[in-house]
């Protein structure tokens, strides 16, 4: 599974990743994987559907995953 990661986030824990996920996992295992402890405050798009934590995972996923972005007026 790919995930490429946005924001913030990049600087933390990188831009991309290939991880081999188990049968049965789901968004949140991989965020576990990654060490990204940030639930309430993130936007998770997979195969360019926003997602949930709990959606389950396939081998050919594609995860885009960021902070949200905000500012000026």
């Amino acid at each position: 599974m790919f995930i490429e990661l946005g924001g913030t986030f990049i600087y933390q824990f990188g831009r991309e990743h290939i991880l081999d996920m188990p049968s049965g996992s789901r968004i949140e295992d991989a965020l576990n994987m990654l060490g990204i402890k940030e639930r309430i405050y993130i936007v998770i798009v997979k195969n360019g559907n926003i997602a949930k934590l709990n959606d389950e995972l396939k081998d050919n996923d594609k995860l885009v995953i960021f902070p949200p972005i905000g500012g000026g007026n």
